[in-house]
C-alpha cells in the first residue's frame, strides 16, 4: 500500500504505529495474565516520588494521538489531561514499571471514551499512610451491565480491546498492598477510577 499510494503513506504509517501498540499491549497483558495465574507475577520495588511517576505518565499521554468522532467524522486528536498533586514528595516503596502501567491503563481507557473535555488526575491523601490517585473522565460512564464485574478477566464493552487492563491492574495494585474501584461520577457524565498505595512523606535531595 505505501508503495502503491506514496501520497497516503503518512495515513498508512499511523495505522500500522496504531495497531502494532494495539498488538504489543494485547501480546503484554497475555503474558501477565499468564504471570498472574501461575503466581510468578514479580515486582522489583524500590523508593519513588509517586508525583514523578504520575506526571512521566500524563506526558507520555499527552504526546499521543487518537482518533475521536468529531459531527460523524473520525479526527485525530491530542487529549487534554490536568494533573493535581501535592506540592511536597510522596513517596512509595513500589515497582515504577508496574505503577507506569496501571496509570497508563487507567488513562488509556479514559480517552477512549471521551471525545472532548478534560481528563482530571489527582493525587491526594487517602486513610493514614495511604495515598489515593483518581482519573476521572467526562465520557459515557459504566456500563450497568459490567459494573458488577468490572476486575474480572475479559469484562469490556470495547470494539478493540479483550478486557483485561482493569484485571492487571487490581492485582497490581493488590500486591503494592493497596486498593483500586471504579464508579461514575455523580453528574452523570464519565467515571473515576482510582487506586490506593501505602506511602511516607519524606523529602528528596
Amino acid at each position: 500500500m505505501l508503495s502503491m499510494y506514496p501520497e497516503n503513506s503518512e495515513d498508512y504509517l499511523a495505522r500500522l504505529a496504531r495497531n502494532a501498540d494495539r498488538l504489543y499491549t494485547l501480546i503484554s497483558d497475555l503474558l501477565d495474565v499468564t504471570r498472574i495465574e501461575i503466581g510468578i507475577l514479580k515486582l522489583a520495588k524500590d523508593d519513588y516520588n509517586l508525583i514523578d511517576i504520575t506526571r512521566e505518565a500524563v506526558n507520555d499521554m499527552k504526546r499521543k494521538t487518537y482518533l475521536a468522532i468529531k459531527k460523524n467524522d473520525k479526527v485525530k486528536v491530542k487529549p487534554i489531561i490536568k494533573l493535581t498533586h501535592p506540592s511536597h514528595p510522596i513517596i512509595i516503596n513500589a515497582d515504577k514499571q508496574r505503577i507506569t502501567q496501571v496509570l497508563f491503563n487507567l488513562l488509556d481507557k479514559a480517552i477512549k471514551f471521551t471525545n472532548s473535555g478534560t481528563i482530571n488526575v489527582s493525587i491526594k491523601r487517602d486513610v493514614k499512610n495511604f495515598v489515593r490517585i483518581s482519573v476521572k473522565d467526562n465520557g459515557k460512564g459504566i456500563d450497568a451491565q459490567i459494573q458488577p464485574k468490572l476486575f474480572e478477566k475479559f469484562t469490556t464493552m470495547s470494539v478493540t480491546g479483550i478486557g483485561l487492563g482493569l484485571f492487571i491492574s487490581k492485582k497490581i495494585i493488590s500486591a503494592h498492598g493497596g486498593s483500586i474501584s471504579g464508579k461514575n461520577n455523580k453528574n452523570g457524565r464519565g467515571a473515576t477510577f482510582s487506586f490506593t498505595l501505602p506511602y511516607r512523606a519524606a523529602k528528596i535531595n
